[in-house]
């Protein structure tokens, strides 16, 4: 009798035991992020509703170049892409002749060729300052490097487009973004912030929509 006791009360608390692990690893289960997606506002950008923007460093992409109006194909391109707005206005202010994905990808690709070497230039005049440190003159005449290595894989990438060679443009623009990325890297190594990381940003989004955009090609 005592045997049968101890054996129900053995079971009784192994079956706690058990729903309270379950309970606690039901608790432990880790929700997924919803993908990355565009918002719906996003998504429905057109020719007629896009503003281009007047200030910021997007302005400066196309600052220089006369008011146009944005053609419906390119803004169908540039829907395409992770950051449609920006392939929107730096595209644009670049066209020449008949929109398509073609001709598209070659404005977006100088869009990126002008704001690598304007970043060049900025890290140029940085590492000239006097009161720059020696980390920091190290730190920007590697982002010099890598810039001037993002040009020549720039200028690889339009020959490649001329010569419908897929693989090789989208090795080069995936170059692009990582000699951008090693320019940030060099001040991760000091412990300083970046005075090129918001170009830089925008340099990594030129090189993503270049590559969205040639992937539309289908070269």
């Amino acid at each position: 009798m005592a045997s049968s006791e101890a054996r129900a009360l053995l079971l009784l608390v192994f079956t706690a035991s058990a729903a309270l692990l379950l309970s606690s690893a039901a608790d432990a289960v880790c929700v997924p992020r919803k993908p990355h997606s565009l918002s719906p506002k996003t998504l429905a950008q057109t020719a007629a509703s896009y503003k281009r923007p007047t200030s910021g460093p997007l302005a400066s992409l196309f600052a220089s170049r006369a008011a146009l109006p944005v053609n419906r194909t390119v803004v169908d391109i540039c829907r395409q892409t992770d950051y449609p707005d920006l392939c929107i206005s730096s595209a644009s202010a670049r066209l020449k002749g008949p929109a398509d994905v073609l001709s598209v990808l070659a404005a977006e690709i100088e869009a990126c060729t002008e704001k690598t070497k304007s970043a060049a230039a900025e890290a140029d005049r940085l590492a000239s300052d006097p009161s720059a440190s020696r980390s920091d003159k190290m730190a920007l005449d590697a982002c010099k490097e890598n810039y001037d290595s993002a040009l020549d894989s720039l200028s690889n990438a339009k020959e490649a487009v001329a010569a419908r060679d897929a693989g090789t443009l989208n090795s080069e623009l995936s170059a692009v973004i990582t000699f951008v990325g090693t320019c940030d890297d060099a001040f991760d190594e000091t412990c300083t912030a970046s005075p090129l990381a918001g170009a830089n940003r925008i340099l990594q989004h030129l090189g993503s929509n270049c590559l969205a955009i040639a992937a539309q090609a289908h070269l």
